[in-house]
């Protein structure tokens, strides 16, 4: 597949034959005039862009290429006919004020070079889109005499263009663009998130957006992401149009826009998800929280259980010494148990479990705890 040449290469060669026409021209030789003329009308038929001089006292076109002829000619009689009005007959009626404004502004400007792009209308009724670039040639006095120009197709990157503009438009997650900033495009869906009208968001600040608490982290994120030091998404707050605080997930990427250095980024709404994620968070801690209790039930039942058997034992009559100082160190034990179990659920640092009846797990009280040993006897000592 051939590759078009650029505009500048296209220029250049022609410009190389007609500096090379002017030289061998000063020499008289009609067979090499005739030769670089034949070079010219070649190089400029192979050409795949639409290639034209128009004079502008006459209104005509003194060279044209075959490209040209095929899009703006017609044929009358059986013969080819190319002029400016079989041309306007194929600019969309709603462009045709475009294109005369852009001449008429290159032309009484004084400048030397314009372009315009607009919609061609084939024979067939198709439409195109047609990039129409050209240069001014004036005379000594510097009057504008002629208009050399190119014609390309450019219908398959417009249509590119606005497939692209409409995956935007119609994408689940929100794009932006940022320059200096400030927001510079936004699609829908970075509205809808936002709360925000296109025209407001438009020129406003970028950080406005992202909650107080958050306005650090994003930047530095952000600044991590453009610098390829960061692969993965951030999360953080924003608070929308009607002041309500909202999670989003946002990646950055460094871009060209309109020529200038510019941050594309993509954003994503988790409220829902987060809440989800909270709702799971405390129902986790409610869990623990009431297996927590049911351990400690268990746990303290039982030398609580002793502790009140024995207190029942000493107010019985007839008690022998013996016996009664037997009852003091077994109360004893067991209080020290309860405090030691005390302790140890003031010091729970994570989530354990223990086997239970009938296959069931519970809290597991010991291995949750981080002790030294002997600090509860020390206490009641």
């Amino acid at each position: 597949m051939s590759v078009k040449p650029t505009y500048e290469e296209l220029e250049a060669r022609i410009r190389e034959l007609e500096r090379a026409a002017e030289a061998k021209n000063k020499t008289g030789d009609p067979d090499i005039i005739r030769t670089l003329s034949e070079s010219f009308q070649q190089l400029a038929d192979h050409s795949q862009d639409a290639i034209y001089l128009f004079d502008i006292e006459s209104g005509t076109f003194p060279f044209f290429n075959k490209r040209f002829l095929a899009l703006f000619g017609s044929r009358e009689q059986g013969r080819p006919v190319l002029t400016s009005g079989t041309v306007a007959q194929r600019i969309h009626p709603q462009d045709a004020d475009k294109l005369r404004a852009a001449r008429k502004k290159t032309l009484e400007a004084g400048e030397t070079t314009g372009d315009v792009e607009y919609r061609y209308i084939g024979a067939d009724g198709t439409t195109r889109w047609m990039h129409d670039r050209w240069s001014v040639v004036r005379d000594r006095h510097h009057r504008a005499i002629a208009i050399e120009g190119f014609v390309r197709d450019n219908t398959q990157r417009k249509q590119a263009e606005e497939e692209l503009e409409h995956s935007r438009n119609s994408a689940l997650i929100g794009s932006y663009i940022v320059q200096k900033g400030r927001f510079v495009y936004v699609n829908p869906q970075f509205c809808k998130i936002t709360g925000y009208a296109q025209n407001e968001l438009t020129g406003m600040k970028s950080l406005d957006l992202v909650h107080a608490d958050y306005q650090d982290h994003v930047l530095e994120c952000a600044r991590q992401m453009l610098a390829g030091r960061r692969t993965t998404p951030y999360e953080f707050r924003v608070v929308d149009r009607m002041g309500q605080i909202k999670w989003v997930m946002e990646t950055v990427t460094s871009v060209k826009h309109q020529g200038t250095r510019a941050a594309l980024g993509y954003f994503m709404d988790i409220t829902q998800q987060q809440q989800v994620a909270q709702e799971q968070r405390d129902k986790e801690k409610l869990r623990a929280i009431l297996e927590m209790a049911g351990a400690v039930s268990h746990e303290l039942n039982n030398p609580l259980q002793v502790v009140l058997i024995g207190i029942e034992k000493l107010a019985a009559p007839n008690l022998k010494p013996s016996q009664k100082q037997d009852l003091i160190q077994l109360i004893k034990k067991h209080t020290l148990r309860m405090m030691e179990l005390s302790a140890k659920i003031q010091k729970i640092s994570q989530y354990a479990t223990k086997d239970y009846v009938q296959g069931k797990k519970i809290f597991d009280i010991d291995a949750a705890t981080i002790e030294l040993p002997g600090d509860i006897k020390n206490e009641a000592q």
